[in-house]
């Protein structure tokens, strides 16, 4: 779509130099940068016993002016109280994919 786009995994990392969007896994985002807009993609691992950390530090630690998130709907109620606890607003739209 005309985006430069860098990525950052456990395995790779291809930074381009005129890149205005980044895509990473979520062990490997970084909080010390701003964003205008970030998406955590497969919210309901906030619950998991062994990764769920990393779901919850980005959810909390991120410095952006919008977060996105996208997964399964019985997270919603751990996101909101999440974000009750930081004075942030929760707006949900459920879109459901019919295959």
């Amino acid at each position: 779509m005309g985006f430069s786009c860098s990525l950052h995994t456990g395995q790779e990392k291809l930074i381009k130099i005129d890149s205005t969007h980044v895509s990473c896994t979520i062990e490997t985002v970084n909080l010390n940068i701003q964003y205008d807009v970030a998406i955590i993609d497969e919210i309901q691992m906030i619950g998991n016993e062994d990764r769920g950390n990393a779901w919850t530090q980005a959810f909390l630690g991120l410095d952006a002016k919008e977060i996105h998130i996208c997964g399964d709907p019985r997270a919603l109620d751990y996101i909101s109280q999440l974000a009750k606890l930081t004075n942030d607003t929760v707006f949900c739209l459920f879109i459901l994919l019919i295959l």
